[in-house]
């Protein structure tokens, strides 16, 4: 190969690598979209829950509820597609052979961690958006844009724990588990992490149990990000919240080497 030849194949590489990401990315999220056994429920699960707590009962404090709960359910929705897009998804495609396809390809691993991050993402952000046009119309929802751009930054944020959390599962559990054991996982941390309802109006043992649930501590960043007081400092949340991103990470990454080992 001339030096000329060389030079051009070095030069389009990053296009090539930023092309591929792209079609990855690209191919997750319509094949998310194209499974209505997972986009619908991802969607429809927070909407009709916080049209039920946030609107339809909220009485006389409406607007407070409507914004709290918008923190809360943003949080409930940004997580499910994060936990059900790595925990079911990929342990579906390790069963089919899809994932083995996908390994021995040139498209390396990060791609397609990557493309399952980003179809969270938007599906979250979709969530999150109809649950702000909910409050807006119908529970005299106020936020500000700025309030409203860190909120939805910081859920997103914050559903990248359980997506570690859902590879780790992909990774290690079998097609017939993972459904059963996500959605168990994905109920159990949104109910008693105070998602659903405050952990203040549980059992004081419910609210101390609380604060071993990542679920807890996201909703709690979820609040800070409008405005609104937490159960302790920001700073505490999130160190603990990235202490469980650590873990499942180590967890994920160690299930992986097991998977193809």
């Amino acid at each position: 190969m001339t030096t000329t030849a060389q030079t051009t194949a070095q030069n389009n590489a990053p296009r090539a690598s930023r092309t591929l990401y792209w079609l990855e990315c690209k191919s997750e999220l319509l094949k998310a979209i194209r499974t209505p056994q997972f986009s619908a429920p991802t969607i429809a699960f927070p909407v009709v829950f916080y049209l039920i707590f946030g609107v339809i009962l909220a009485g006389d404090g409406g607007e407070g509820r409507a914004t709290y709960l918008l923190a809360t359910f943003g949080m409930f929705g940004a997580l499910g597609p994060a936990l059900f897009g790595f925990g079911v998804n990929v342990a579906n495609e390790r069963n089919n052979g899809w994932l083995d396809l996908k390994k021995i390809s040139p498209m390396p691993i990060s791609a397609y961690i990557l493309a399952k991050l980003f179809m969270a993402a938007m599906f979250g952000l979709i969530v999150i958006c109809m649950l702000t046009t909910i409050g807006l119309l119908f529970g005299g929802l106020e936020i500000s844009p700025a309030r409203w751009l860190l909120m939805i930054t910081t859920q997103l944020l914050c559903a990248v724990p359980f997506a570690l959390m859902g590879m780790a599962i992909g990774f290690r559990v079998s097609t017939e588990a993972a459904p059963a054991i996500v959605n168990i996982l994905f109920m159990l941390m949104s109910v008693f992490g105070g998602l659903w309802l405050p952990v203040t109006l549980f059992p004081e043992i419910l609210q101390q149990f609380a604060w071993v649930l990542p679920t807890f501590h996201g909703g709690q960043l979820a609040l800070v990000s409008i405005g609104l007081s937490s159960a302790s400092s920001a700073l505490t949340h999130a160190g603990l919240l990235a202490a469980f991103a650590a873990v499942m990470a180590l967890l994920a990454a160690r299930n992986y080497r097991t998977m193809t080992s």
